[in-house]
């Protein structure tokens, strides 16, 4: 819906709205990169908090993998459309091309061999406990989306990737010297991965939450923390059982990214989980056809007694 946002409104209102993004965008880039948001007041970045995994109203939104870039690299390939963005003040796509060269170096190319590892991590190998919900829309789904727009499947006007071979690789060189050839995808893959433990539960519905190192050790009852000597792995030393409650929309909303990875990877798991958990949530609604607000991932039992209009739209949108 972008696009259409932009064409109706005017000169003023246009120039307005890319100025106002490129303040932001700038200064995340000088002060926060990489780190995944930047504190407007005092220019800093805002990072999760490792020491309290339990502080979820800050650690759900931050995945520790320079998120607000990722989030960026549509919104730049989409306002490259635009004249007042490119090649004048701003220069959208030249910043779309930097960003995805920057993620690339920060987090490596998404292979299994040097040019796998970055200055940060290889791909998104993070000792980071994120939400599958935000992860899959925001990380998987700001990857596939810059990717498409990186090979031209989604059109930025005036771009025409050709590919062509360079060292001995075939891919589209841009002008900052950078070849893409899928980079974006792989990285995608990668992440996509690391959140397929959650999806490992008696309903099918995915755990809200995922270590992108370790998988789900927090989760006594999954059946990966099964072991032949003593029935379960051990869990965190905390004491507190970790929170098995994931929203409808985090469980039943996911394959719109999860089938579009499986389609470009020919990675048949993804989609087939994302349809299982919709499928689950979606055998639960009511007698009327509402869904709740929160379901149990591991019983299946509704969490409360809250329903919406908005929820049930949501998900039988994501029905056809």
């Amino acid at each position: 819906m972008a696009p259409l946002v932009m064409v109706y409104l005017t000169d003023g209102n246009r120039q307005e709205t890319i100025a106002m993004f490129f303040h932001g965008y700038d200064n995340y880039m000088n002060f926060a990169f990489p780190e995944d948001e930047l504190r407007p007041i005092s220019c800093t970045p805002l990072t999760r908090d490792a020491e309290n995994p339990a502080h979820v109203e800050l650690n759900d939104v931050l995945g520790n993998y320079s998120l607000t870039l990722v989030d960026s690299l549509s919104t730049l390939a989409i306002l490259a459309s635009a004249p007042e963005a490119r090649n004048g003040e701003y220069d959208a796509l030249l910043e779309f091309q930097n960003g995805v060269a920057a993620l690339v170096e920060n987090y490596g190319d998404g292979t299994s061999g040097p040019e796998g590892q970055g200055a940060r991590a290889r791909g998104f190998d993070l000792d980071s406990k994120v939400q599958v919900f935000e992860t899959v829309i925001r990380g998987v789904g700001g990857l596939l989306s810059a990717h498409l727009f990186a090979v031209g499947d989604l059109p930025i006007r005036g771009y025409k990737p050709k590919a062509k071979f360079r060292n001995g690789k075939e891919g589209i060189v841009w002008a900052n010297g950078f070849l893409y050839d899928g980079q974006l995808l792989r990285l995608a893959h990668d992440l996509g991965q690391r959140l397929l433990p959650a999806f490992y539960t008696p309903t099918g519905m995915p755990y809200p939450r995922v270590n992108l190192r370790h998988g789900i050790p927090f989760y006594a009852n999954s059946p990966l923390n099964l072991n032949p000597i003593d029935g379960q792995c051990d869990v965190e030393a905390s004491g507190t059982a970790e929170i098995t409650e994931t929203c409808s929309a985090g469980a039943g909303s996911l394959v719109l990214e999860f089938t579009t990875l499986s389609r470009l990877t020919g990675d048949d798991r993804f989609e087939e989980l994302g349809k299982r958990a919709f499928w689950s949530v979606w055998a639960r609604k009511s007698s009327v056809g509402l869904i709740g607000a929160g379901v149990d991932a591991e019983s299946g039992q509704w969490i409360g007694p809250y329903t919406g209009v908005s929820l049930h739209r949501a998900m039988a949108i994501c029905s056809y």
